[in-house]
């Protein structure tokens, strides 16, 4: 009998717990909106007395996110890069930043939710790019250069990428 009341008050237990966290996830949140092996993914949220101002500051700060996020990933890979030292270096994470610029204009908007309170407007944004078409891009301007592509190591950069 005493089992069956710890499995009893366990699972009221469980069941509040997983309720108020149900309850405390905000929009955009989740798995599905975390950064994976196929996407990297920011979320922002901004608030302002304009719902266009709110949309505008929560979007520029996903943009923000996710370019540190792929800047930071792909200076760790390039750090792979063992045949390229000295200027190439510099050369090579400019070519990176360059990249990035041009990725995140393709960023897709993958959740976007506003609320309104107290006259205030809250905006949740989350924006997504491929890793893919990242990692073939900076690929791609690496061997297309003239001084790199002699000392890019592909496979290595692809691996630590």
């Amino acid at each position: 009998m005493k089992c069956y009341k710890f499995i009893s008050l366990l699972a009221v237990f469980f069941a509040i717990t997983t309720l108020t966290h149900a309850q405390n996830a905000g929009p955009c949140t989740g798995s599905e909106y975390a950064t994976d092996a196929e996407f990297f993914r920011a979320y922002a949220s901004a608030q302002s007395s304009d719902a266009t101002a709110s949309k505008k500051k929560a979007m520029t700060g996903a943009r923000t996110a996710l370019e540190n996020q792929i800047k930071t990933k792909a200076e760790a890979a390039a750090k792979s890069q063992t045949k390229i030292s000295g200027a190439d270096i510099a050369q090579f994470n400019s070519l990176i930043q360059g990249v990035i610029q041009q990725e995140v204009v393709k960023m897709k908007v993958i959740c976007e939710n506003s609320e309104q309170a107290g006259g205030r407007y809250k905006t949740h944004i989350v924006v997504e790019v491929t890793k893919a078409s990242v990692l073939t891009n900076i690929v791609n301007s690496a061997k297309s250069d003239e001084k790199l592509k002699a000392n890019f190591e592909e496979g290595k950069f692809k691996q630590a990428f």
